[in-house]
């Protein structure tokens, strides 16, 4: 789901596996191996928070602590690193359909838990939850629901999904535009603020096409989730078939105009991380995006000295934000024991104490509803703070694209959004492709 500021540093990337003493990936036969010659169990990942990623140094704390645990004391880990989440979106639905997956398969951002299940490729976690109930009590009915496949569970979800838009508040004063406390009261209002920017030479939004379009999703999904209860329901219904309603095609009528009028001459065609440098560098005033981008905002290889403090965060127009349970980290092993080391190791990572320190080093929100934030987080990272504090003020929810729809829609979606931007499709006919992608799975 998640698009995250990403950038390969082999020499970090060696340097952390160094530093955790684990096991190199041979890419041979050992891979298949349960244990290695120290009789210590095997864990073969393939690993994406590598480099700058923003929770490359979360998940180097995790691998490195589960292996001080009683759980984790005979476990070693084997990597393959990837340093996108495309590459590994793409790696991993190549080894669902043909190959061997890992035997920790992280959540990549995309809904593939489904297709997974199918594949007969991910164990059934369900009796592991069943058996400790404390557990599974840190997890609501949603988000287990979520990652459920024909009544078994096969993902441990690891965070919510929100997203809301920052702005960057110094082009705001430049255009004489103040702010609103929580949100845009509409539509119109955003578009007029949108105008006010343009007209002072401040290219209002960032959008993009390519790699999903993470950007540009977001933008279409707040447009769906906040046209009355229709568009509302529309966007919280997951797998939809009928992208042709009065909602969808209206979304994408503004879509188009956004992308017109509204951002960066490279977002046709463009990918994440460009964009994410266009707003780091106070070249858009407006991003979408979620918690997880605020580490970012201090990291001087993506922000500028003193970035942090010009950002603000507002909610979508008419106080609409996206949540959403997230796919779940899930199961490849195949062998009893590795399947419980496993196991034991996406019980470490979502424990209390780890989905705060998720919060904290990468912004990710707790899965859990009633952990106790500490209040030493409104000092040291008061836009995370913020963050919990606006979501509260939501007052329409909605799912987004990479989340709820099938994953042949997803490429869809963005392999038509140029067509689109650039007018050779109307909006409906884009609805259109986008209900002729999702027809294919009731094949």
């Amino acid at each position: 789901m998640k698009r995250k500021f990403v950038k390969r540093l082999m020499a970090s990337a060696l340097i952390g596996s160094m530093a955790l003493g684990l096991v190199a990936c041979s890419g041979g036969d050992n891979d298949k191996e349960t244990s290695d010659d120290s009789g210590k169990i095997v864990l073969n990942v393939i690993n994406y928070h590598v480099g700058t990623d923003y929770a490359a140094d979360y998940y180097s704390y995790l691998f490195e602590e589960f292996q001080k645990t009683e759980a984790g004391k005979n476990v070693e880990f084997n990597f393959e690193e990837i340093p996108t989440t495309d590459a590994y979106n793409q790696k991993i639905k190549l080894l669902i359909s043909s190959g061997d997956l890992p035997d920790i398969v992280f959540n990549g951002g995309n809904n593939i838990t489904e297709l997974a299940a199918k594949s007969g490729k991910v164990a059934d976690l369900t009796p592991y939850f069943d058996e400790d109930p404390e557990w599974k009590a840190l997890f609501d009915d949603t988000s287990l629901e979520f990652n459920t496949v024909d009544g078994k569970i096969y993902g441990v979800p690891v965070s919510k999904e929100i997203s809301y838009i920052y702005y960057n508040k110094e082009l705001f004063e430049k255009a004489g535009i103040e702010a609103p406390e929580t949100a845009f009261a509409s539509w119109d209002e955003f578009f007029e603020v949108c105008d006010q920017l343009k007209a002072k030479g401040i290219t209002p939004l960032g959008m993009d096409t390519a790699d999903s379009g993470w950007l540009t999703n977001l933008w279409m999904s707040a447009l769906i989730g906040t046209n009355g209860e229709a568009g509302n329901e529309w966007m919280n219904t997951m797998y939809p078939t009928d992208f042709n309603t009065p909602e969808v095609e209206a979304a994408a009528e503004k879509i188009q105009t956004m992308f017109k009028e509204y951002t960066t001459a490279d977002a046709v065609g463009g990918k994440y991380d460009p964009m994410a440098t266009h707003f780091f560098n106070g070249e858009v005033a407006m991003f979408p995006n979620g918690p997880w981008m605020i580490p970012d905002f201090q990291e001087p290889e993506k922000a500028p000295e003193g970035f942090y403090d010009k950002v603000g965060i507002m909610l979508m127009p008419g106080n609409g934000m996206e949540m959403v349970p997230t796919p779940g980290d899930m199961v490849g092993a195949t062998e009893e024991e590795k399947i419980e080391a496993a196991v034991a190791f996406l019980k470490f990572e979502t424990s209390p104490e780890n989905q705060i320190k998720a919060l904290e080093m990468t912004g990710l929100q707790p899965v859990s509803n009633d952990l106790e934030i500490p209040d030493t987080l409104t000092e040291s990272d008061p836009l995370m703070a913020q963050v919990l504090e606006i979501q509260n003020k939501a007052e329409v929810t909605y799912g987004q694209n990479q989340a709820y729809w099938y994953q042949n829609t997803i490429d869809t979606f963005s392999t038509e959004l140029p067509e689109l931007a650039y007018g050779n499709i109307t909006p409906k006919e884009f609805c259109e492709k986008l209900t002729e992608s999702a027809a294919k799975n009731q094949e």
